[in-house]
């Protein structure tokens, strides 16, 4: 479990340049299904964003009856960034998420285009007789804060600019009755295969993936003429997030391709593989 952070440090602001477009296509910010856990409720936060997102400013209220007692970033799909903050904030029943990939002088990935979980709300639920809790976007002042995607573009002659994109979300009410009981780790909804890290690297990097249900899953690594350069899994595995290393030690420098099957889920990312 993440730590809580009373003080959120304002750093997505220098990212706002003022080469900012507005524009809106497939930016959604989501609520996925509660779980019972622990004798808290557990509320996955979930971002679908069309390019690389390179931060993310996330300003929720929620109604009363319950505490929230953290946010949760582990197996999600930023648990690599550098700076996950949270400033919670339960006497005005307000949680400020700050996201951002990298901070240090290690190379870090920005948020690759896809769909996933990006952190996970821990209530405790302090009235016996609240049914239901329900979470909103909410604007704050002084700080400002909004519910905001912000990417990293180019223009056509190759000029980066920073783009901001509000994504649209309508209040959730999450039932508390009838949850579903998990002590055990948590299952993601869809398949999902994340980004490895670190990237670059030498001599060994990290690949995750998310299974929804148990599957044969193959995860291979080719080189860049297309050839099978190693097969890391080739087996039946549970559901859940799964973290395989590849030691890279015997290949030269140079880019790699890894790819997984598993049922009818496909997809390959690159790598780059420093000496």
């Amino acid at each position: 479990m993440s730590k809580r952070f009373h003080t959120l440090t304002v750093v997505i602001a220098v990212l706002l340049v003022p080469s900012v477009i507005f524009a809106g296509v497939q930016h959604k910010f989501d609520v996925s299904k509660a779980v019972a856990k622990d004798n808290t409720v557990v509320v996955p936060l979930v971002v679908t964003n069309e390019a690389h997102l390179t931060a993310i400013d996330i300003p929720l209220k929620f109604s009363e009856g319950v505490t929230l007692l953290e946010v949760d970033f582990e197996n999600t799909r930023v648990s690599y960034f550098d700076l996950k903050a949270a400033n919670i904030n339960n006497a005005e029943r307000t949680v400020v998420i700050g996201l951002l990939p990298q901070l240090s002088s290690t190379y870090k990935p920005e948020l690759e285009a896809g769909t996933g979980p990006v952190a996970n709300l821990v209530f405790e639920v302090n009235d016996p007789s609240v049914t239901e809790v329900k979470i909103e976007a909410v604007e704050l002042k002084n700080p400002d804060h909004s519910l905001l995607f912000v990417y990293h573009d180019w223009d056509q002659n190759g000029i980066p600019h920073t783009r901001m994109e509000s994504p649209e979300f309508e209040p959730v009410t999450v039932a508390l009755s009838g949850l579903s009981q998990n002590s055990g780790p948590e299952v993601p909804d869809v398949f999902a295969l994340n980004q490895n890290y670190p990237n670059p690297f030498n001599p060994s990097t990290e690949i995750s993936f998310g299974l929804p249900v148990a599957s044969h899953v193959e995860l291979t690594i080719y080189n860049i003429l297309g050839q099978k350069v190693e097969t890391l899994v080739d087996r039946e595995m549970e559901a859940g997030n799964h973290t395989v290393t590849w030691n890279a030690d015997k290949v030269s420098s140079g880019v790699y391709f890894y790819r997984i099957a598993a049922k009818d889920f496909t997809e390959t990312k690159k790598m780059l593989m420093l000496k």
